[in-house]
């Protein structure tokens, strides 16, 4: 169960990165002008959101029923 949870955890910070990245591309702007914090907030809101739907579909169980 811990290695599902780990996965999950990975995936979602990778993916919550990466649509951070093409956020800032389609806006127009690079990171580094986005900023730091912003980038930090921005991939962490949008991991737990998907979080969220990875627990209910790899059946983690992370959060309470």
């Amino acid at each position: 169960m811990l290695v599902k949870r780990l996965i999950l955890a990975v995936i979602s910070l990778a993916v919550g990165f990466g649509l951070t990245l093409l956020i800032t591309k389609l806006i127009g702007t690079t990171p580094a002008e986005f900023g730091p914090i912003y980038m930090f907030f921005t991939t962490l809101s949008l991991a737990i959101a998907l979080g969220i739907w990875l627990d209910k579909f790899m059946g983690t169980q992370i959060l309470p029923k």
